[in-house]
């Protein structure tokens, strides 16, 4: 009988944060709350499996926030999270609020992970019509190694595959675990853990909920049941914002992907009343 080899890699964070550097203030901002710095430093911290975390100095939610990874990847959040290989970057951060505020910094960004390149870590999407259903994607598909995925999602259910979605019938935090198994019967697991904070009744299945279709989507996709003031952005599964919209006031808006290649992305909308995301699935 063959044995079979099992890892399981748990998802354990060694944080290392770069060291402030110092940057000469260029005024304060009207709109900007006083005790904040004009000023576009920020430190960063490195997990074991190649994400970075970004934290501004200047925190205020009048202030927008421009980020460049140096790697092609972009984004307009205050505290982005984006995935590198290994390898040396320059990313560099715009402060700024369109009146007196304007400031730009670069700093380098080390990455060295010694983590297995088959280590099947997977981010979990909430469905932005169904908040109790989530679909699962892998930053890494191991495609030169692993032939076969299994799942288990902490509440008795599993599946197989690349890319499940499921459906939570209660309230509370799952321990969820993707196992990656190669031709030779090696497995490597990874787990994390799930929060599931509200199951819907029937009756709050009738509130509006944000929509986006069609998905699969071929050239646009609409966003339905907005209320204002939202940040959309589009990703690849590994955090490389590919498009952005800022919504004012619009309920209904469209978003062009026709120049996009075939694939799996991340639909984020972000505003005052509403933060959720959901899997869009682009195919011509």
């Amino acid at each position: 009988m063959k044995k079979t080899l099992l890892n399981i890699a748990f998802a354990v964070t060694t944080i290392s944060l770069s060291s402030f550097t110092s940057f000469a203030q260029s005024g304060k901002s009207s709109g900007v709350n006083s005790q904040s710095l004009c000023t576009a430093d920020f430190a960063y911290s490195v997990d074991n499996y190649g994400m970075v975390t970004f934290r501004p100095v200047s925190t205020d939610p009048n202030l927008y926030y421009n980020w460049e990874f140096g790697d092609g990847g972009t984004s307009g959040s205050m505290v982005p999270q984006h995935l590198f290989l290994n390898g040396s970057y320059k990313a560099c951060l715009n402060v700024f609020d369109g009146n007196q505020c304007n400031a730009y910094l670069c700093q380098t960004v080390n990455v060295n992970t010694n983590s297995n390149p088959c280590t099947p870590i997977f981010i979990a999407l909430q469905s932005l019509s169904q908040i109790n259903s989530f679909s699962f994607a892998l930053y890494n598909n191991c495609a030169t190694s692993a032939v076969s995925y299994a799942w288990s999602f902490g509440d008795g259910s599993s599946a197989a595959g690349v890319n499940p979605i499921h459906t939570y019938t209660a309230t509370g935090i799952y321990n969820v675990c993707a196992s990656a198994y190669d031709s030779l019967g090696n497995v490597i697991t990874w787990c994390d853990n799930v929060v599931v904070p509200v199951v819907l009744g029937v009756n709050e299945n009738t509130v509006a909920k944000i929509s986006v279709y069609p998905n699969p989507a071929k050239d646009n996709i609409t966003i339905n049941n907005l209320i204002g003031n939202e940040n959309i952005q589009l990703s690849t599964v590994d955090g490389r914002v590919v498009n952005q919209i800022v919504n004012s006031d619009s309920q209904n808006l469209t978003m062009e992907v026709n120049e996009l290649p075939n694939g799996v992305y991340i639909m984020m909308v972000n505003g005052n009343k509403v933060c959720t995301q959901e899997k869009v699935i682009i195919n011509k």
